[in-house]
This record gives structure tokens, sequence and C-alpha cells, in this order.
């Protein structure tokens, strides 16, 4: 099962407010989350944070955040050392942070908005593009494909290093250096696609709303 922990932030914190959750967090994400110079970045930042240790506390996992436990990839993927893998994405006013046991996930979420498709050709195969033309929702598609895109190779672990066009994500599951990643959506919030690519088959999505 895949667990999601999200929410919608809805107003700006306040001083305060602000610095009791930085409080909570270890000194990386804090650093993070002050170089950005939206508030709106800044509390989505912190946020994914907060939803990842709302996260352990649904499963049960006697984890930190603190360098002891959470550990940096090459490519800057954070982890821990064991069987619980997880994601963190955010875009508009949401946060969402997905684990799984025994597997890896990757989680991508965007706000809908009218651009210019033709300026992301290079970041799409052929028979994707070719997709997404077809349709009769053409922004709609594209935003499909781009989640399932970056989820997967979130999963992969290789982020945006490995080139977007490199996959082709067009069915229900891919294979990448032998390993088979199966793409799910989660219905968030309207205006919004997500998807979230994981190792496990058969995976259901738990959505868990949360307060902060």
């Amino acid at each position: 099962m895949i667990i999601c922990c999200y929410t919608e932030i809805d107003n700006q914190w306040g001083k305060q407010e602000l610095a009791d959750k930085l409080a909570s967090l270890p000194e990386r994400s804090i650093k993070e989350a002050l170089r950005k110079t939206q508030w709106l970045d800044m509390q989505l930042s912190i946020t994914g944070k907060l939803l990842l240790v709302q996260l352990l506390k649904n499963l049960g996992l006697d984890k930190k955040l603190s360098l002891t436990h959470l550990r940096y990839t090459e490519f800057d993927r954070p982890y821990f050392d064991d069987n619980f893998d997880f994601n963190i994405a955010h875009s508009g006013k949401f946060a969402l942070c997905c684990g799984v046991l025994n597997g890896k996930v990757g989680v991508d979420i965007e706000q809908i908005k009218h651009i210019d498709l033709d300026d992301f050709i290079d970041h799409f195969a052929e028979n994707e593009w070719n997709k997404i033309n077809r349709s009769s929702d053409r922004h709609e598609k594209f935003y499909i494909y781009w989640t399932r895109k970056e989820a997967v190779l979130k999963a992969i672990g290789t982020g945006l290093n490995t080139p977007l066009s490199s996959i082709d994500i067009s069915a229900a599951n891919l294979v990448y250096d032998d390993q088979t990643y199966y793409l799910r959506s989660a219905n968030i919030g309207d205006g919004y696609k997500c998807h979230i690519a994981t190792t496990i088959k058969h995976s259901k999505i738990h959505l868990i709303p949360v307060i902060l």
C-alpha cells in the first residue's frame, strides 16, 4: 500500500507560527526552506518535511529527520537506511508526502496552467508527443504525462539528471534498468494532476488529509 499525507496551504504563517514549525526541523531542512524567496514556496518546503514526520507516525516508524537517520544520495534524494521509502512533492497550494514499505516510490503533483506546450516537445518521446497532440484536451494529457515522468524519475532516484525524453510513460507501467515501475493517479485537488510511481505491483493508495 502507498500511504500519502497531504495538505493545502491557505494562508501565510505569522512569525511565531513559522518559528514553531522550523523548530521541529533539522538544520539542513531549515536552510533549504529559508533560501526560498516567496512565502508560499518556503511554506511548501517546510510543509513537505512536516508531512514526512506525520507519515512516519502513521506507519509507526521510529525515525527522525536528523542526519543520523535521514541521508542523501549523490543526486540529493533523501532516504532512510532500511525498507521504508518516501517522496515529497508540492505545487500550487498543495504539498504531499508518500511512503511505501519494501519498495520504491516517487510522486509528482502539478497545478494545471495554460502554457505553450510546444516549449516542452524535447522532453517527450515521439510516441508520447503524438498521443498528446491527438488528445481532445492537450493540456490535460500533457500534465498527466508530465507528472508520470517526474514521479518515475523520482522513484528511480535520479530526478531530472535523467532526460525526461529517455523514458516513455504512456503505458500503465514501464521497465527501467530491469525494474518495473507501476503508475497510479491520485486525486488531490481540482485543477491539479498527481501521479505516483512505485515498484510495488497492485498497490493501493491511501490518502490522508493532514492539518498542520
